[in-house]
């Protein structure tokens, strides 16, 4: 059975988005910067998240459950249906028990298969900054490939971060689930091994 599900935002999140876009260590993780929202902001933002969108689109994360309380969320942004392109706009889970890889590995497996399966796109990308570790290696343990680096290209905390950009093609996305690779068994697995082999790597610079 499935950690979470996936819906569309609705009215009672607005306490819930409130809160989590005014908790400034929980939007470090993103690459958006920190902006304080007031109640009836946060409820516009709902609203705006609401129902589909030519160019991008929202869903809640939420309890696998008849409650469907919401967790956190997710959205692709900059939906190109010419060129068939979009990008993973980011994943934000706020709700503590729900911060494991269960949660992760399953809201990127569902942007995978909205992006590839159900949009049909030939190019999904995808970004972060250089010192949010998880992000990073999430992204290599969902087979990413880094296009580049915008360096110092956000400033926030006292000093400039680089943007690593990465992107995955339809070709390469079909050739790795005929092989079993966006399975959640196996991308936490490799998301282990990523995980190890990069404290190793921190443990021999130290």
């Amino acid at each position: 059975m499935n950690t979470v599900a996936f819906r569309d935002f609705e009215e009672r999140d607005v306490d819930f988005v409130f809160k989590c876009k005014n908790d400034k260590k929980l939007n470090s993780l993103t690459v958006g910067g920190f902006k304080p929202m007031s109640r009836e902001e946060a409820l516009r933002w709902v609203h705006g998240c609401m129902g589909e969108h030519p160019t991008y689109k929202y869903w809640a994360i939420c309890t696998n459950d008849d409650e469907q309380r919401i967790v956190g969320w997710i959205s692709l942004s900059q939906i190109d249906k010419t060129n068939r392109s979009a990008h993973f706009h980011g994943i934000l889970i706020g709700d503590p028990d729900y911060r494991d890889t269960s949660a992760w590995i399953e809201s990127y497996l569902f942007i995978f298969k909205y992006a590839f399966d159900i949009l049909m796109l030939n190019r999904l990308t995808g970004s972060s900054l250089d010192s949010q570790q998880l992000t990073i290696m999430m992204a290599q343990a969902m087979h990413f490939s880094t296009e580049g680096i915008q360096r110092e290209a956000i400033y926030r905390d006292g000093r400039f971060h680089n943007i690593i950009c990465t992107s995955v093609l339809r070709k390469e996305y079909q050739h790795l689930k005929e092989e079993g690779a966006y399975s959640a068994d196996i991308v936490l697995a490799n998301l282990l091994k990523i995980t190890a082999s990069t404290l190793r790597n921190k443990r021999k610079i130290q």
